[in-house]
């Protein structure tokens, strides 16, 4: 599967066989001679040489290893892909030599889009499991089954599953300018576009006119969906729109948002070719980044 344009943690090649997940499917899987997994502690993954460790399941046996235990993403064409995560970061550091820990974040910019959209996809299922190890409905630990995709509660029986939450991400334009922000704790002189969750009973659009009036006191219209971007921080959705605004004036939502300004085309354009210090430019790895970039490009 390909994206216009390519976005960072999408397209893991990946079967998610969501109907064979049995224990002795999973086992099997476990078992195979081209199995791999990558090997997590508290966020952070098992690296060397600007890669991925990928290490066969079976390897992790009698390791201290966290709730879930083993995660299974799926398969990448015969081959089972699972994760885990060590509760010892030395243990983690032993399974390989001269390897590394390093946050996701970090690696955004340095794995391959492979790597990425599979590093992403068990970080996304990891911070899910550590924040619902309770049943929302009884309050008894549940635990876990299906390879990772499903809690189950054992008192009341209630299935839980992966939640992504829905955030709507805006390019608002004004003829040839675009509106740009920063959060209150982001670095100087960092700017994006304006983002906000869904709430519920809300489309994507009314979200959109929504979150740019309550942090910018801008209204918008036209609103028009360009692309999406899983994101794992800790589990979103992210959902590009582009909107046009019916004034220009900025009333500042103090709490959400430090500062919001104009930036023409021709600005934009040197802050990404690089002979403009406007602002710095969002990563090529955001949603934000793309949602520019096809601006300029059109």
């Amino acid at each position: 599967m390909t994206f216009t344009p390519p976005m960072a943690f999408a397209g893991a090649p990946l079967d998610l066989v969501e109907n064979e997940r049995s224990e002795a499917d999973l086992t099997a899987f476990a078992k195979a001679r081209k199995a791999r997994a990558l090997i997590m502690h508290h966020g952070q993954f098992l690296t060397k040489n600007g890669e991925l460790v990928m290490i066969a399941p079976m390897k992790m046996v009698g390791k201290n290893i966290y709730d879930p235990g083993p995660l299974f993403l799926g398969l990448d064409g015969n081959a089972p892909i699972f994760a885990f995560s060590f509760a010892d970061p030395v243990e983690a550091l032993d399974m390989t030599n001269n390897a590394n820990l390093e946050p996701l974040r970090g690696l955004a910019a340095k794995l391959d889009p492979k790597q990425l959209a599979l590093a992403g996809r068990a970080k996304s299922l990891f911070d899910w499991h550590r924040a619902h190890k309770f049943c929302s409905n009884c309050g008894n630990q549940s635990y876990v089954t299906n390879g990772g995709v499903t809690r189950k509660c054992p008192s009341c029986e209630t299935d839980h599953f992966p939640r992504v939450n829905p955030v709507v991400i805006m390019l608002v334009l004004h003829g040839d300018k675009c509106l740009l922000g920063r959060g209150p704790q982001w670095p100087e002189g960092a700017y994006s576009c304006l983002a906000g969750f869904v709430s519920p009973g809300e489309t994507m659009e009314e979200a959109c006119v929504r979150e740019v009036f309550e942090e910018v006191g801008v209204t918008v219209q036209d609103m028009e969906y360009r692309f999406s971007q899983p994101w794992p921080f800790p589990s979103q959705l992210m959902m590009g729109l582009s909107c046009q605004a019916t004034n220009t004036d900025i009333t500042l939502d103090n709490k959400e948002i430090a500062d919001a300004q104009w930036f023409s085309k021709e600005t934009v354009r040197g802050v990404f070719n690089g002979t403009d210090t406007a602002f710095l430019c969002p990563p090529a790895f955001t949603i934000a980044h793309q949602l520019l970039q096809t601006w300029l490009d059109d």
